[in-house]
């Protein structure tokens, strides 16, 4: 159940955060325009999803019930989606927070005492 429910959530907020990009880049008429921890959580979610097809396609078996299942190319594309948003959970506030960290800290350096 917990992984169906990180299938369906990891693209509903894949398409958001896309969404609201590219309307700031619509509404900029430029990629510079997006800000940038926007585009930083973009990134993010892409690598997660990269790394969740990954990880998918290193093992692409599933215990049915006791049997194996082989998981064919077709249907691993959706089914890295559960990988990707566990690693969500992980990465997207790290990526975040190490960006907001390189930010404080080259501020502190910048300013004068």
């Amino acid at each position: 159940m917990r992984e169906m429910l990180m299938i369906l959530i990891f693209p509903l907020a894949f398409v958001c955060v896309l969404a609201i990009w590219l309307a700031c880049v619509a509404k900029g008429r430029s990629v510079k325009a997006a800000p940038p921890a926007l585009t930083a959580a973009l990134v993010a979610l892409v690598v997660c999803y990269v790394m969740g097809l990954l990880v998918i396609s290193i093992d692409p078996w599933f215990d049915d019930n006791g049997v194996p299942e082989f998981i064919s190319w077709k249907y691993r594309w959706a089914w890295a989606a559960g990988p990707a948003g566990w690693l969500a959970i992980v990465i997207l506030p790290a990526v975040l927070g190490l960006r907001a960290a390189f930010l404080s800290r080259a501020r502190r350096q910048e300013s004068p005492r």
